[in-house]
């Protein structure tokens, strides 16, 4: 596997997207997987994507990829 692990602790899945936040905003960004590591955004695999929840009054933006 060439490509980036999920984030999450103990899933070994290759991670599809990555989620960054806005804390002075409230919200979480989810969208496709960056093109490189950054440090302050977390890779997710599809599961831990799409089961994403955040905190209560959060909002959540979901950038899906463009499909031709």
């Amino acid at each position: 596997m060439d490509g980036r692990l999920c984030s999450k602790v103990t899933c070994a899945r290759e991670a599809v997207a990555t989620l960054t936040f806005d804390y002075g905003d409230q919200m979480a960004a989810l969208g496709p997987l960056g093109g490189t590591d950054h440090p302050h955004a977390h890779d997710l695999c599809a599961q831990h994507a799409d089961r994403l929840s955040v905190p209560t009054g959060w909002i959540v933006v979901r950038h899906e990829a463009l499909r031709a």
